[in-house]
């Protein structure tokens, strides 16, 4: 297929449009082949998308039969993510007196709401609806994982209700 109707321009032209109310500058570009580096490609099905990641030569996960909605909104998280977690890292700052973390290391200052914030912001600005989606993906992480206490300490945004622990 070739020109609208090919489903690959369709997906790169919806991500291109979407990405570019986010102004966090180009979207990335649909792979369509696999390069087995754990990069995700994308497949056409008769009914939709399967976005694929390969490494070493073996499929390590397929998110099989997605609409085009789906497959775009796959694409502008992962890129939200990307954008948040370098911000975070280049913005982090390490506390004046560093305690300990659970698993023993001194805290430096990490916080995933610190990401995880921007990327629901950005999403928010891509629209309203991928805004709420991706608030609740994260609500519902925390029902899991939520954020340790120097999570906490470290955020530097208002926390959703319920995410940290007791």
């Amino acid at each position: 297929m070739t020109g609208a109707n090919d489903p690959i321009r369709q997906l790169q032209s919806t991500i291109d449009t979407l990405w570019q109310k986010a102004d966090n500058g180009p979207a990335v570009t649909v792979a369509t082949m696999r390069s087995d580096d754990g990069s995700p490609h994308v497949e056409p099905t008769t009914t939709g998308y399967d976005i694929v990641i390969t490494e070493r030569g073996s499929e390590q996960q397929r998110f099989a039969n997605l609409s085009l909605h789906e497959a775009a909104r796959w694409y502008l998280h992962g890129m939200a993510v990307a954008h948040a977690q370098n911000a975070e890292l280049a913005n982090r700052t390490q506390p004046e007196t560093p305690a300990f973390t659970p698993n023993g290391l001194k805290d430096t200052g990490y916080s995933r709401w610190n990401w995880m914030a921007p990327t629901i912001q950005t999403m928010q600005g891509i629209s309203p609806e991928l805004g709420q989606w991706a608030q609740d993906y994260y609500a519902a992480v925390f029902v899991n994982y939520p954020l340790e206490d120097y999570e906490i300490r470290n955020a530097k945004y208002a926390l959703l209700p319920n995410t940290h622990t007791g």
